[in-house]
């Protein structure tokens, strides 16, 4: 294996992340700094992660005494004093790269880049090296087998400068580049740049004549100012190219069989970080050492599972009978199914497959990916693991939870091509065979961030009882959801008519080009926001213009658009309507950052509920016999109840505890009067608001919601939190705990990881923060619902009831009731959701009883 050397310029990163991350929000409790460290751990964490060296190497300066110094006097004088909170950095510096146990090397009268291309030098010809550095006089080193990563950006974004890369950026050679750099000049280094000539001109002259000696023959050639110019600097021009030319023979020593990377010392790093208070690395760092630890199992892993695995290069199609004396003696067997067969393979590799029936894995323990499908086929196992569910919990922004994709991270092996029929005859015996070794690993990862118990006691669980309420289903009217068609069509024609004699002449309705002509240059009607292609025409563009001008043509369009999108909505519920009158949606329980499911095929969530015609839609989903009607079941004001547990504000607690109405209860408080005196208004500023601190809301966010004055939504805000200082605290507290962590929890323990809230964006750093707030409300929310639908569907089974669950919707439970289980089985369901965590704010469940949705809802 040939070495992969990282080479890394020290001082320039750290200077670069202490110019990137503001020290303000980088720095302990007693005022130490701490961006330089925090910029630079990050990005070796990247680095070494993305890059995995075999060789990781770092150099630095001694100081501004070096031999350009003592050639050009001038060299870097114009750079101020280093900066005193920089200067307090460097010794933890060099703490973190002994931690890192990276080699370094520094020189006196020598640059960290002389360095650099002197261990380029003296490296073993038939390596691949890496520059990292900010230094733009390191691309004169790049060749076919030397790279430099250079910062585009901040600390996180790198361009890969190759040869080819150069050539595209600037037309030149590597060789080419001291030259061209002696010609620009260098403001950041003080070197002097010729009056006339910037980057162009000096990529032109050196890409026409090859060189600057050439260049410098046939200056008087060049005709005009620049001319002139070029030939009165001549001197300035040869003593840059003296200075741009990076030193390769540097007095510097080493064995480079002992800079091999032996990776990095966690105990050191959690001691540097516990010191620095910088908790939000820990977690990275824990990754990139479980990393190290693979990689050097790695080809033993592989080799064992090809070795184990010779014999099994095609799947042994057996009868059922066949099939389950294989597996007799397994009491652990990994297992995909789809269509209908079966594939298992034990844990000596043997690769068995059959059509599925009823009881094929009856008693056995089953390791599995996406398993609701082998849940559904009542094989008559207990699927203990799901490395689908493992990974997107121990990260759940990752969007890539196929197998392949979870096995090339966790095993670093191609298992199959990336994108696989999945499924079908196409699987191979070693893409069953990674669940073990992935098991094996995801499980250590879960301990590791204390997920295992959320793991086994709230998604195993929750992922079995998806499958058994998709196998179920829920009934449906076709009947009702045709007329609901006809009737939505019948609507948006007319409307479209109208429209047509509103504006005078026939257009095409859905293109916003000729709606731009009809509205604004026919009808002259009010511009909208101005857009790449004119004027906007959404939604929100034309509720504006509608309001500021009630034009009926508007009027039309806007009931046309709404009445298209409440067809389209039931002709994709009449697509999944199967033979037995029911809907079968597709939970998805791996998508949504904090834990909420949602659903396709269809997406019942689509479902309109804000207009009075899209809550019609809910009348079509009934009860079929031997069920006599639906009941539903939600939570009131869950997620104000999860904040004022989490808060602890008696204010909020206490509003909870006394009022009927808990929105006037507090707008009886920030007002000032007494809750007989709370108007409508008033309650609705306060629930906007209330709901919206969850999401980041701020004092124009707020106003524009409300319609008044940012400086009337700023005072509001004010005299909320006078009453409420516990949430403004927590709101603030919530948001420092992520920044620190790396990550939200919510009261169960999911997390979700947040590493925009340092990043150098502004705009991206507010986005996450925003994140931050909402995630544990809405993210304990979503875990409180799970553990109800779960407790609910045990003490349906433990009381023998013939009712049952149906769909879980924006946090709303249905289920279909028999006519003599209602009254008990109300109780049932109350009782257990209402015991399903013990809030400061007790829960409070909402039940409903009705032929159908509709009318069941509360």
């Amino acid at each position: 294996m040939k070495p992969r050397i990282l080479l890394i310029d020290g001082h320039s990163l750290a200077y670069r992340a202490f110019y990137a991350l503001p020290v303000d929000n980088f720095s302990t409790s007693s005022g130490q700094p701490t961006n330089a460290i925090y910029g630079l751990a990050s990005m070796l964490i990247n680095l070494i992660r993305d890059e995995k060296p075999t060789h990781v190497i770092i150099a630095f300066d001694v100081s501004r005494k070096t031999f350009r110094k003592e050639v050009f006097p001038e060299y870097k004088a114009n750079r101020a004093a280093t900066p005193d909170e920089f200067r307090s950095q460097l010794s933890y510096i060099d703490e973190l790269v002994q931690a890192f146990q990276i080699p370094s090397f520094e020189v006196a009268g020598f640059e960290a880049d002389d360095v650099i291309a002197s261990i380029i030098e003296n490296s073993p010809k038939n390596s691949e090296i890496l520059i990292c550095t900010g230094d733009r006089d390191a691309f004169q080193l790049i060749t076919q087998s030397v790279t430099v990563l250079y910062p585009k950006k901040g600390v996180t974004d790198l361009s890969r400068m190759s040869p080819e890369a150069l050539q595209e950026r600037y037309g030149l050679t590597p060789e080419q580049y001291p030259d061209y750099a002696a010609l620009r000049g260098d403001p950041s280094d003080n070197l002097p740049s010729i009056p006339g000539v910037g980057e162009k001109t000096a990529a032109k002259w050196i890409n026409g004549y090859g060189s600057l000696k050439n260049l410098i023959e046939h200056s008087s050639e060049i005709k005009g100012k620049v001319g002139e110019s070029l030939r009165e600097n001549l001197k300035i021009v040869l003593k840059n190219r003296e200075l741009t030319e990076l030193r390769k023979d540097v007095p510097i020593q080493f064995n480079f069989g002992e800079l091999v990377w032996r990776g990095v010392d966690l105990i050191k790093t959690n001691q540097l970080f516990e010191e620095l208070e910088i908790k939000a690395l820990r977690e990275r760092v824990q990754v990139l050492v479980l990393d190290q630890a693979k990689a050097s199992s790695t080809s033993h892993n592989n080799n064992a599972v090809r070795r184990e695995n010779t014999q099994t290069t095609e799947w042994k199609k057996l009868s059922s009978t066949d099939f389950m004396a294989a597996l007799s003696n397994e009491p652990k067997v990994a297992a995909l199914t789809g269509g209908n067969l079966l594939y298992a393979v034990t844990v000596t590799g043997a690769a068995v497959s059959t059509e599925v029936k009823p009881g094929l894995l009856s008693g056995k323990i089953v390791i599995t990916h996406s398993g609701k499908d082998l849940v559904k086929c009542d094989l008559g196992c207990e699927v203990v693991f799901d490395s689908e569910i493992a990974a997107y919990l121990i990260n759940p922004g990752t969007r890539d939870l196929d197998l392949p994709a979870i096995a090339k991270k966790y095993l670093e092996s191609e298992l199959s091509p990336s994108k696989l029929e999945l499924f079908t005859e196409l699987i191979e015996p070693d893409y069953v065979f990674a669940l073990y070794k992935l098991e094996e690993l995801l499980i250590q990862e879960m301990k590791s961030r204390e997920l295992l118990k959320l793991f086994k006691e709230l998604e195993m669980p929750t992922m079995v009882l998806l499958a058994e309420m998709e196998k179920v289903g829920i009934g449906v009217d076709k009947d009702y959801l045709n007329k609901f068609r006809a009737e939505f069509f019948e609507v948006e024609n007319g409307a479209i008519k109208a429209a047509y004699k509103e504006a005078g002449e026939e257009f095409n309705i859905s293109s916003p080009k000729q709606l731009q002509v009809v509205l604004f240059e026919k009808l002259k009607l009010p511009k909208t926001k101005r857009i790449k292609t004119g004027y906007s025409t959404d939604a929100e563009s034309l509720e504006w213009l509608f309001n500021t001008t009630q034009h009926k043509v508007l009027a039309n369009i806007l009931k046309i658009r709404e009445f298209a999108k409440l067809r389209t909505t039931v002709e994709g519920l009449i697509e999944f309507v199967g033979s037995d009158s029911r809907i079968h949606t597709s939970f998805q329980q791996t998508v949504t950052a904090t834990g909420r499911l949602s659903s396709i095929d269809p997406n019942l969530q689509n479902i309109p509920i804000r207009s009075k015609e899209g809550r019609r839609i809910r009348e079509a989903f009934v009860a079929i016999t031997p069920f006599s009607q639906l009941m539903t079941a939600d939570y009131s004001q869950i997620e104000m109840r999860i904040m004022a547990h989490l808060s602890q504000d008696e204010g909020l607690l206490k509003a909870f505890a006394e009022g009927e109405d808990l929105h006037k209860t507090v707008a009886a408080q920030v007002f000032g009067v007494s809750v007989t005196k709370v108007n409508e208004n008033m309650r609705r500023q306060i629930k906007a608001m209330s709901y919206g601190l969850a999401y980041g809301l701020s004092s124009f966010g707020l106003a524009q919601q409300l319609d008044i004055a940012p400086n009337e939504a700023s005072a509001l805000m004010d005299r909320y939190f006078l009453r409420f200082g516990e949430i403004q605290r927590y709101l603030r507290e919530v948001v420092r705990i992520a920044r620190d962590e790396g990550y939200t929890e919510t009261i169960m323990g999911r997390r979700r990881y947040l590493p925009d809230l340092n990043h150098e964006n502004r705009q991206r750093r507010e986005i996450a923060e925003r994140m931050a707030l909402n995630a544990p409300i809405q993210g304990s929310a979503a875990d409180i619902i799970k553990v109800a639908m779960i407790r609910v569907a045990d003490a349906i089974k433990r009381n023998g009831m013939k009712s049952r669950l149906l769909l879980q919707v924006h946090d709303e439970l249905i289920f279909e009731v028999v006519a003599n289980e209602s009254s008990s089985f109300e109780e049932l369901v109350r009782r257990e959701m209402g015991s399903a965590y013990p809030l400061r704010a007790p829960l409070d469940v909402n039940v409903g009883f009705g032929r159908n949705w509709h009318e069941a809802a509360h």
